[in-house]
């Protein structure tokens, strides 16, 4: 096989030795005599690699587990366009957003299906060709949303903006884990895997226990 750089903004290149082993999970995982794709996700097997991975994504990001909790999920990253806000937000309470390009506004659209989705901060005057310079927080909002890197429109934040005790949030899609963060400073961040963590299909969240136990109780399971 003739291996490639892949250089597309699509899924990231994968090393060979994470191919490969992959590869011999698929025919057998574990002295199982199964492959990964036929055993049960409830079983030893898996809850092995499942909780190994989210460990290490918490170690990764220098995140304390007794604090933290990391959860994998499908859907792609915009789904969490509406699920945090579906989480977090309801009519009569506003959240905090700052525009700075397509994936922000695409947030922005979703949030409003749940409540106030206020624009605090926006660089579409410059048709988003630099990031704001000041925000217009709004007193007890219920978090504060960014995009970090707005890959289209070739914008990323060098470091996160202070928002004071607000919650902040962040769709980290593009850069989660390409330089180095402060990941503490937030209290939810996720993030699409296949740019710079693995295979397409997977949307990890992070999040803040306590933050977690501010969520709505009036909403489905899901």
């Amino acid at each position: 096989m003739n291996r490639i750089y892949n250089f597309s903004a699509g899924p990231a290149i994968l090393p060979e030795s994470v191919l490969e082993q992959a590869a011999e999970a698929v025919r057998e995982f574990g002295g199982s005599g199964m492959s990964m794709l036929e055993l049960s996700h409830r079983g030893p097997h898996y809850e092995a690699v499942h909780f190994e991975t989210r460990d290490l994504l918490l170690k990764a990001l220098d995140l304390d587990p007794a604090e933290w909790s990391a959860i994998f999920l499908g859907g792609g990253a915009s789904t969490q366009f509406a699920m945090v806000p579906m989480n977090f937000l309801k009519q009569g309470e506003t959240a905090d957003y700052i525009d700075t390009g397509t994936w922000s506004t695409k947030a922005i659209q979703e949030a409003q299906h749940f409540g106030c989705a206020n624009v605090c901060a926006t660089s579409k005057g410059e048709r988003y060709s630099c990031l704001p310079t000041s925000f217009d927080l709004t007193d007890g909002a219920k978090y504060v949303h960014l995009t970090t890197n707005n890959t289209i429109e070739g914008t990323e934040w060098p470091t996160l903006p202070a928002v004071g005790a607000t919650p902040l949030v962040a769709d980290f899609s593009s850069d989660i884990l390409a330089r180095k963060f402060d990941y503490s400073k937030l209290s939810l961040l996720y993030a699409g895997a296949q740019k710079n963590l693995g295979p397409a299909g997977v949307t990890m969240v992070v999040a803040r226990k306590e933050f977690l136990a501010s969520a709505r109780k009036d909403i489905p399971t899901i």
